[in-house]
């Protein structure tokens, strides 16, 4: 969004749940005076906290705490009900404030902040939104240093730069990205394997409850499941799958397509954990590529013949060895945060394209687009 002082524009920044209290935020050229028409209470200044009530008229909507946080930039903290918060947010509609979403209100104050500087106004929203901490570090490092930083050395030198060392320069900036995506949006984790072979087993130990049904029938799962865990250094969404069995895909429909979205789903996994029993070793489905072998059941006896981690998802044994190689195998066990990455839709697809061209006075254009927006 262009960033338009002359719009006012306001939303809620909190949860849009039932909560103790809600944020609403408000920015923009004439925001004060929106503000001295609802609020009843004493005269507000820059970087005060008022007391007081939102009123419609002579009607109290409710009572509030208002922040004035900047110039034409206030916080209007309402108690949490979803009620409250929509009649404020109507009341407001009234005086022309253009109703948007946290986001939005983000990306505005990052303009207001940082201005031109595009790859700082877009960490402000990607590091809110960031599933660990580390991530919002790794996106936070690229404002000063970091993607900033290499963009305008490579800005500067790439006339004097052999066009196939700026594609491994960066070539190099892409590959890291994908291991921070890790850090900021999570991982994707999808238990594959045959039937009977204590997938959902190992789900729900994952999961630390029962979401999945579990039985000792073949074919129990005939959908899937998944859950949001902590691993040691980043958030991973594990997935809970039919099992592999060419035989099911011709019993009926729905084991037909139970067959076919089990595949898709490991097709489109960062990572997936090939869970066969201990005894049986059953890799007649390895997805092969980005793939973990799991032996579950060791609990059971019997011997490995292949490289794997060996589990018992009924007692625990060998999960955290596992835990630890989901991390390795995705690289962020030792990851340095400090590296140059890019966290935006927008600028992975501006280094891509300058990875593909042969032509150094293209990539330098694209390098100024990824500083520039």
């Amino acid at each position: 969004m262009d960033c338009d002082r002359n719009v006012i524009i306001g939303g809620v920044m909190t949860a849009k749940a039932i909560a103790g209290i809600s944020s609403i935020q408000m920015v923009g050229n004439g925001s004060g005076e929106v503000i001295g028409k609802i609020f009843k209470g004493k005269n507000h200044t820059v970087g005060s906290i008022l007391h007081g009530n939102i009123c419609d008229g002579e009607k109290i909507i409710d009572e509030v705490i208002i922040g004035c946080e900047g110039e034409n930039s206030y916080s209007i903290n309402c108690h949490g009900n979803p009620i409250i918060v929509e009649n404020i947010l109507e009341l407001l509609k009234k005086f022309d404030v253009k109703i948007v979403d946290a986001e939005e209100i983000i990306e505005n104050l990052a303009k207001e902040k940082f201005g031109k500087n595009i790859i700082a106004v877009e960490a402000e929203t990607a590091a809110a939104k960031a599933a660990t901490l580390d991530g919002a570090k790794i996106i936070q490092y690229q404002t000063k240093m970091g993607l900033l930083q290499t963009a305008e050395w490579l800005k500067k030198h790439i006339d004097l730069m052999h066009i196939e060392d700026i594609k491994v320069a960066i070539g190099q900036v892409l590959a890291d990205s994908k291991i921070a995506s890790y850090f900021i949006n999570g991982t994707k984790v999808v238990l594959a394997g045959p039937p009977n072979s204590g997938k959902s087993t190992l789900f729900n130990y994952l999961c630390g409850k029962e979401k999945a049904i579990v039985a000792d029938v073949a074919g129990t799962t005939r959908d899937w499941l998944s859950a949001k865990i902590r691993l040691k250094y980043i958030q991973a969404e594990i997935f809970d799958t039919a099992g592999l069995d060419a035989a099911l895909s011709s019993q009926n429909v729905i084991d037909e397509q139970s067959q076919r979205r089990a595949a898709e789903l490991a097709a489109s996994a960062d990572l997936v954990l090939y869970v066969t029993e201990h005894r049986t070793q059953n890799l007649e489905h390895r997805i092969q590529n980005k793939e973990i072998l799991v032996f579950n059941k060791c609990d059971l006896g019997g011997n490995v013949s292949v490289d794997g981690f060996k589990v018992s998802a009924k007692t625990g044994e060998g999960v955290k060895e596992l835990l630890d190689g989901i991390e390795s195998a995705l690289g962020v066990a030792d990851f340095d945060l400090k590296k140059a990455v890019c966290f935006t839709d927008r600028q992975r697809k501006i280094l891509e394209q300058s990875a593909e061209s042969r032509c150094q006075k293209e990539v330098k254009d694209f390098i100024t687009e990824l500083l520039n927006g």
